[in-house]
């Protein structure tokens, strides 16, 4: 697996080693450069994944994935500006999933000069600023569309303007372990002029895919983006004649330390791209810090690295995990009153078919399996014995619980449940001649 994934490393950094093309430089590049951290590590290969809240940026589709509320804020070094996004992403029973966002982009400090060249004592500003509102529907447990409705903003020293524009996606996730995305961006075009010419947004279509590996723990993903560009005439009026370019994304996430530490590789036509996350789960909320490290080596690493940080807290939506107590745990088989208790916290959107429940000591070996049919009883124990009744050695056991709803959506979390002893505290009996 790991010669796969660095051959597939290899082949997408030597297919885009090719390519000079860049959304850069568009009308509203800023939309569709990379939002977190997170992607932006993933050399902004998002489409076919889409699994958090800057979904609604890259393809709003992914939304649906998301089981928990969830914020997400994220500061992104330019070169000679800065982005800065925000988004909130709310997962509902039976409506969908909405998320709005915001993103600006801009830089300050710009040296202002008259007609004459005269230096001005107030230096411009330039903003653009996206004000994103983003709905995800899925009517079938593998499939989902969404769509974005955008306000922009634009301000150049004394001009401004404003315009609207609207995305559609679709997102697939089978067959299992792969997803599939496809996203058209700006299909209601936005259109702003600061003063003479009006400028509008080109239309862009992003398709991606993903494949989740090693039961999660690693995700492959790449992306290939084609900005429609129309030529215009000398009063910026599109022609009959466009051109199209596929411009490729790739990256790799792996979990170092499953659902704690995370490292992101990626590449796209201008910059090698890499990431470190830190997080943690508790069965109420979430937490967690991503970092991206940007090289430019189109460039030849002249143009200078650019930092990336973001942080996101999840909390509240649909969850399953457990309360154990107590935390440590010393069975005695021949008294049935001595058990680990362990209380069941469940939200679904829909009736529970199935459940189960996994115990596994620190070798991640299963010693104990709980399951069965609709929902999980809201209180279970466990005696210390394993599933052919022998007593379970001592140290630090954790636990894995799964559940599928009528819909086919599952719910999974894994946390720490207790440690055994059952042994009393080493010491030593010093014996002296003569006592």
């Amino acid at each position: 697996m790991s010669r796969f994934l660095l051959a597939l490393s290899v082949l997408c950094l030597s297919v885009q080693a090719g390519w000079v093309f860049t959304e850069g430089g568009l009308p509203g590049a800023f939309l569709n450069y990379g939002a977190a951290p997170r992607s932006l590590a993933l050399g902004k290969a998002f489409t076919g994944l889409a699994d958090d809240a800057q979904a609604g940026y890259f393809n709003p589709a992914g939304l649906f994935q998301l089981n928990s509320h969830q914020v997400l804020v994220a500061h992104s070094q330019l070169f000679g500006a800065r982005m800065e996004f925000a988004s909130y992403s709310l997962p509902t029973k039976e409506l969908g999933t909405f998320g709005v966002s915001a993103l600006n982009y801009g830089s300050e400090g710009i040296d202002a000069r008259d007609i004459n060249n005269n230096q001005s004592a107030d230096p411009y500003v330039y903003a653009e600023n996206a004000y994103v509102v983003s709905y995800a529907f899925n009517p079938w447990n593998f499939l989902a569309f969404g769509a974005n409705l955008k306000l922009i903003t634009k301000n150049m020293a004394a001009y401004s303007d404003v315009g609207m524009g609207a995305d559609f996606g679709a997102l697939l996730t089978l067959p299992r372990p792969f997803s599939f995305g496809v996203v058209g961006q700006n299909l209601v075009q936005p259109t702003l002029q600061l003063k003479n010419l009006p400028e509008t947004y080109p239309r862009i279509v992003r398709a991606g895919g993903a494949v989740r590996l090693l039961n999660g723990r690693a995700i492959v993903t790449v992306d290939a983006v084609m900005p429609i560009v129309f030529e215009r005439d000398s009063f910026g009026n599109p022609t009959a004649d466009f051109a199209a370019r596929v411009i490729p994304h790739g990256g790799v996430e792996f979990h170092i330390v499953p659902g704690i530490l995370v490292q992101r590789v990626g590449f796209d036509p201008n910059e090698i791209s890499l990431g470190l996350g830190v997080h943690n789960s508790w069965g109420k909320m979430g937490i967690g810090v991503d970092y991206a490290f940007l090289l430019h080596y189109q460039s030849s690493y002249r143009v200078t690295p650019t930092h990336k940080l973001g942080m996101f807290v999840d909390f509240a939506g649909y969850r399953v995990w457990i309360d154990a107590a107590p935390r440590v745990f010393s069975p005695t088989p021949d008294n049935l009153q001595n058990v680990l208790w362990m209380d069941v916290r469940i939200n679904t959107r829909a009736p529970v078919k199935r459940w189960q429940l996994l115990i596994r000591n620190s070798f991640g070996e299963i010693v104990r399996t709980f399951q069965g049919w609709e929902s999980p009883p809201l209180r279970l124990s466990w005696d210390g014995l394993d599933d052919v009744g022998r007593l379970v050695a001592d140290g630090r056991y954790r636990y894995e619980i799964l559940v599928v709803d009528e819909r086919n959506r599952t719910l999974d979390f894994s946390g720490t449940l207790t440690e055994i002893r059952t042994k009393g505290p080493e010491g030593r009996i010093e014996i002296r001649p003569g006592e």
